[in-house]
């Protein structure tokens, strides 16, 4: 049976003259070396692309900058040569990003907007690689309709505004399932050098990258075995190239343990609340958000994700004709998911919003499930397909509106913190941080040279007699700097231990941001 042409995506009827669509083959690969795509193709796929680069870059100032954003300017803005040395030191992750952003910063500076562009860039590539991927597997309004659930998805809008590796991770593993499916298709020297190079990139992106390649290996044993032996190579190759950072991976897992607020986050790996992210960007009905674990249960959950199962069930099934893409699309989302449970179960470390790079994959099958119901459905297609898009938007665009326009979507409000100490601050006053994650992002914008100490959480004689007569001797008044989570215990024992010559005389909560104003007995408010 085969598939509505494009113009029933932009709700063009079949037939019509001037269209230039003809019928399509189910699952038929493309070659599109060979194959010029329609005119009209080519502007579905222009304006599917204008809509994500615009969805992308509005607002990218618009939220504050939070910890891991602060953290990676930190980092960018050291010397080239010295940024592996430190994150193998302070960090978990590999350094391309890293150096990336030091390259990109010497360019366009650290401001809000401007180091969130390389994101939004890497994430636009997603949309066109993912209409490029889907394409040779399955047909043209697949691809065209996989690529637009990718450009208004919020999850992937978050990802993009954000300026972390994710996008990156995401682009380069759909660039590397390209360049593989490319190599055992076509072959050529130069089509593995292409995939030799892509996941190398990957892996230094970031670790979930080897997940993708232990997926590119599951597909190649199992449905291109005949390749089995290039695809090794590639990987060796990628192993040798990786020698250099073997030390500080290894280093890293060793000090992971150190980085207790790194695993006190509280968006754990919970499967509802990452289907909720995957399937319209969660935020809706008590879901998931991007930052805040759901409020409902799992049966109120599964409700709300139904529509999407079936669509995913509908597109899986559909593909299952042709399981060598099946395999495809769906081995990089569960071999990721299935390893990042596994491992949480004896180290909790994996958060949902880290897993938007595998986004593009499943909605591939999301959009061969809207076309398979649209052909078991007595509706003529040039009239359902659109309202199933339209459906599935109910579900994107209030989730969207709510991204754009509601100040609590983002926990971190460390602008507004550091405009209230910029305001009130005078001369000879102090900050004081409760940790790193208080003074890496209030810094971002509180530049001004004011005498600081940090201090560390867990530490039950912080601050010392020392660090309290050298504060009181010179600062009549401390900004007490504080994020979540900030304990009841935490906040009593500094507090008491301050007390002894500082009181309360200010509190401000901004959402993520504790800010106190602390003075000796001796002066006024």
């Amino acid at each position: 049976m085969g598939h509505a042409p494009v113009a029933e995506l932009v709700g063009v009827p079949a037939g019509v003259p001037g269209t230039g669509a003809a019928p399509e083959e189910p699952n038929a690969p493309a070659e599109p070396g060979r194959q010029r795509l329609p005119f009209d193709a080519r502007l579905v796929l222009a304006g599917i692309l204008a809509l994500a680069a615009g969805l992308r870059f509005a607002l990218l100032a618009q939220n504050s900058v939070w910890l891991d954003e602060a953290f990676m300017v930190w980092v960018a803005q050291h010397p080239l040569k010295i940024i592996p040395g430190l994150l193998r030191s302070v960090d978990q992750h590999p350094p391309v990003y890293f150096m990336l952003m030091h390259l990109w910063i010497g360019v366009a500076g650290a401001g809000e907007a401007a180091i969130r562009v390389p994101s939004a860039c890497f994430s636009l590539c997603s949309v066109w690689l993912t209409y490029v991927l889907v394409r040779r597997i399955s047909t043209q309004n697949v691809g065209l309709l996989s690529a637009f659930l990718v450009a208004v998805s919020p999850f992937q809008i978050a990802a993009a505004q954000e300026a972390r590796m994710y996008p990156l991770l995401g682009a380069l593993a759909l660039a590397s399932t390209l360049a593989l499916l490319s190599s055992v298709d076509r072959g050529g020297v130069g089509r593995w050098a292409g995939y030799l190079a892509a996941s190398t990139l990957m892996a230094y992106t970031h670790y979930l990258g080897g997940l993708v390649l232990l997926a590119h290996g599951i597909w190649v044993g199992c449905c291109e075995r005949r390749h089995l032996g290039r695809w090794a190579i590639c990987i060796a190759g990628v192993a040798v190239l990786y020698v250099p950072w073997a030390p500080a991976f290894f280093e890293q897992i060793r000090n992971g343990h150190s980085y207790g607020w790194y695993h006190n986050h509280a968006l754990y790996m919970n499967l509802n609340d990452l289907l909720g992210l995957w399937a319209f960007g969660g935020s809706l009905f008590g879901m998931a958000s991007y930052f805040f674990t759901g409020t409902v249960g799992p049966v109120e959950q599964l409700i709300v994700l139904a529509p999407f199962l079936v669509l995913l069930w509908r597109g899986a099934t559909a593909l299952g004709a042709a399981p060598r893409s099946l395999a495809l699309l769906g081995l990089p989302p569960l071999v990721t998911l299935g390893a990042a449970f596994l491992i949480s179960w004896t180290r909790p470390m994996f958060i949902p919003r880290w897993f938007s790079f595998v986004l593009p994959f499943l909605t591939a099958v999301l959009a061969r499930g809207v076309y398979d119901i649209a052909e078991r459905v007595e509706v003529p297609r040039e009239r359902l397909i659109p309202f199933l898009i339209a459906a599935l938007l109910l579900y994107q665009v209030p989730a969207l509106d709510r991204y754009y326009t509601d100040p609590e979507a983002r926990p971190f409000q460390w602008r507004a913190a550091a405009r209230l100490v910029r305001a009130l601050g005078r001369p000879g006053d102090a900050l004081v941080f409760v940790g790193s994650p208080a003074a890496i992002p209030f810094k971002y914008y509180f530049r001004d040279p004011v005498p600081s100490l940090e201090l560390a959480p867990e530490d039950r004689v912080t601050p010392t007699e020392a660090q309290m007569r050298q504060l009181t001797a010179q600062h009549p008044r401390v900004w007490l700097i504080a994020t979540i989570p900030f304990t009841a215990e935490t906040r009593d024992r500094i507090l008491g231990r301050l007390g002894t010559a500082y009181r309360a005389v200010g509190l401000r909560q901004f959402s993520g941001a504790i800010v106190y104003l602390l003075a000796t007995q001796q002066i006024d408010r």
